[in-house]
């Protein structure tokens, strides 16, 4: 098993407890409690606890136990990117991103574990670091490390999440910025809605084109919230085509048309900029082509405001 990290204490480095170690390396404190919890160490390759004292020219390798199991489900995959820190995968709409009581087989996490599998990435394990609605397709990030996940929220990393969608109706604005607060809807467990008591949510949205029975829409989300994107554009009166939940019809999709297709972040690892794109689904190309006409570039570009 290969370790999260490996640390080396020079020669002129005062003795120093594990944790000031991994914390000079850049580990949050959320995950050291993680680690001095469920965490293994080895100092010049023999077995310590998280109380061990290092000295000067010690190296210490820090492991982290194992996530619980998930059964391998062999299915292709539509890999944007990968190095030895994370795997992009565009996700097809209709697949959950990890088991659940009612869905234990069928998941985006048991298809990445049979691929490292086949891979032969034995020591990778299956940490998204952001996540998709079930019916959402597109781009989402995956640590193969616990490490590097909390990297992500350490270093406050950055994200640009450009999603694609269809919404009902003629679309008035060329261009339109919505600050509205999502809060959970009274009553319901899934559902949310716009209310002064909510969290601040920031979406710019951008019209690519629009006919009478639809439009075709761009979102730059500045915050993550919940359902974000799906709320403010049925506060808006232009629901998402299939979003039965907010109120979209269902005739010409039975899905929410949601698509995360532009994704722009700084490698916490590397320091690489990464810039990913991803075709909108092939369900959304008859109704553009039907409904919309002439369209703007297809291109991933950010709504500007």
């Amino acid at each position: 098993m290969k370790p999260l990290l490996s640390i080396f204490i020079p020669p002129d480095q005062r003795r120093i407890s594990i944790n000031h170690a991994v914390k000079q390396h850049g580990v949050s404190q959320a995950m050291r409690r993680r680690l001095r919890t469920h965490g293994r160490f080895q100092r010049n390759g023999l077995p310590c606890t998280w109380d061990t004292i290092l000295s000067c020219g010690d190296c210490l390798e820090v492991y982290l136990e194992a996530p619980r199991h998930i059964e391998p489900w062999s299915v292709p995959l539509s890999i944007a990117f990968e190095d030895e820190h994370l795997l992009v995968i565009n996700k097809p709409g209709g697949l959950l991103m990890h088991p659940t009581s009612d869905e234990r087989y069928h998941t985006l996490a048991n298809a990445v574990i049979a691929y490292y599998n086949s891979t032969g990435q034995a020591d990778a394990a299956f940490h998204p670091v952001h996540r998709l609605d079930k019916d959402t397709s597109g781009l989402v990030i995956i640590a193969k490390n616990a490490f590097v996940q909390h990297s992500f929220s350490k270093k406050r990393v950055t994200f640009r999440k450009i999603y694609d969608g269809l919404c009902d109706g003629n679309f008035p604005a060329a261009k339109l910025t919505v600050h509205w607060p999502i809060d959970r809807k009274a009553g319901s467990i899934i559902e949310r809605c716009c209310a002064p008591t909510g969290k601040w949510a920031h979406t710019d949205i951008e019209c690519l084109a629009h006919g009478q029975r639809l439009s075709y829409v761009r979102f730059l989300l500045h915050t993550g919230r919940t359902h974000q994107i799906r709320v403010h554009m049925a506060h808006l009166g232009f629901p998402l085509l299939g979003d039965d939940i907010y109120g979209g019809s269902t005739d010409l999709l039975t899905t929410q048309a949601l698509h995360a297709g532009g994704l722009q972040f700084v490698h916490p690892m590397t320091g690489a900029y990464i810039s990913l794109t991803a075709p909108i689904p092939d369900a959304w190309k008859p109704l553009l082509q039907a409904h919309l006409g002439t369209i703007k570039s297809h291109n991933n570009t950010a709504p500007t405001t």
